[in-house]
């Protein structure tokens, strides 16, 4: 989403409205499905390899999409940067959450569920993501204090006020990401869908053939940083989109100057990617992009 242990797009604004969303989801799953996809989804959560943490460990996304309601846009902003990311900066100076990133949305081609901003969470606890042990009000209150400070229940008001909950989704990194790269102005989000049984394939193309072209349009600046996500969290058979790809850069030029050609160009053998390439549509459709603008932000490279 979405999303690096740097960038991305925090369940730590809000509770209350994403652990609604999120409490059950495991239950419907192994209750009315069969012992071979309930396999395969205990193969989603095994440890799997990435740039962006120590070997064997596995990040995990949380993403949640906001609908603001009219007139509130200027307040709601204001709200989470002056009080969600003092909460969230306690997470991540416990080690409980890798970073923490808001978004707006700039464009989106969805009409159906609308969404105006969006908060990534990025943390290696599935747990943490599903059913937080910790309720918000409890985060809050143990980093909002002094007695001229909002107290829980005024916060919680005014979110309610402010925003409403679209959707809630987790997703497991799969590649790409440096650690090393620092957070970038903005992000495209591709939903990405594997046609049926191409999964493998999907995954393995996006790794062994993309990547390595988005590494080089990294070093012709076209991109800071690109990463793959599979999707965890909610599961449905007809499941809009079961990926993501993240894009960054700083610059919007990106968008219309992609530099794909001259990244082919300094591919060893680029004839055979070029081919290869041509085979993307048919493993996977791309079914819409997002354009997204960081608002803020906490990590490690944030904590003082």
């Amino acid at each position: 989403m979405l999303v690096k242990d740097q960038h991305v797009c925090c369940k730590a604004e809000t509770d209350r409205q994403t652990n609604n969303l999120t409490l059950g989801y495991l239950r419907p799953i192994i209750n009315n499905c069969s012992w071979v996809m309930l396999a395969m989804i205990l193969l989603l959560l095994m440890p799997i390899q990435s740039h962006s943490q120590t070997p064997g460990q596995q990040v995990y996304i949380g993403v949640t999409f906001y609908k603001v309601n009219p007139g509130k846009s200027e307040a709601y902003v204001n709200l989470v940067r002056s009080h969600a990311h003092r909460v969230v900066e306690q997470s991540v100076r416990n080690g409980d959450l890798l970073g923490w990133y808001f978004y707006q949305v700039l464009m989106s081609p969805e009409m159906e569920n609308k969404y105006d901003y969006v908060v990534v969470t990025v943390s290696p606890k599935f747990n943490d993501l599903v059913d937080n042990p910790v309720s918000m009000k409890e985060r809050y209150s143990k980093a909002i204090t002094g007695s001229k400070e909002m107290n829980w229940e005024s916060y919680n008001s005014k979110l309610l006020e402010y925003r409403s909950v679209v959707k809630y989704e987790v997703y497991a990194h799969r590649a790409g990401i440096d650690p090393k790269t620092p957070v970038s102005k903005y992000v495209q989000i591709d939903y990405m869908k594997p046609l049926p049984g191409k999964t493998a394939e999907y995954i393995k193309t996006e790794r062994e053939i993309f990547y390595p072209i988005h590494q080089e349009r990294i070093k012709l600046g076209a991109l800071t940083d690109w990463g793959l996500y599979e999707k965890v969290l909610p599961f449905t058979a007809n499941s809009e989109n079961d990926f993501v790809t993240a894009n960054f850069f700083e610059n919007l030029k990106s968008l219309i100057d992609p530099k794909y050609e001259e990244a082919f160009n300094y591919i060893p053998n680029n004839s055979n990617y070029i081919i290869m390439s041509e085979r993307v549509d048919q493993v996977r459709k791309m079914v819409r992009s997002d354009i997204w603008k960081l608002i803020d932000h906490v990590d490690q490279g944030t904590i003082k």
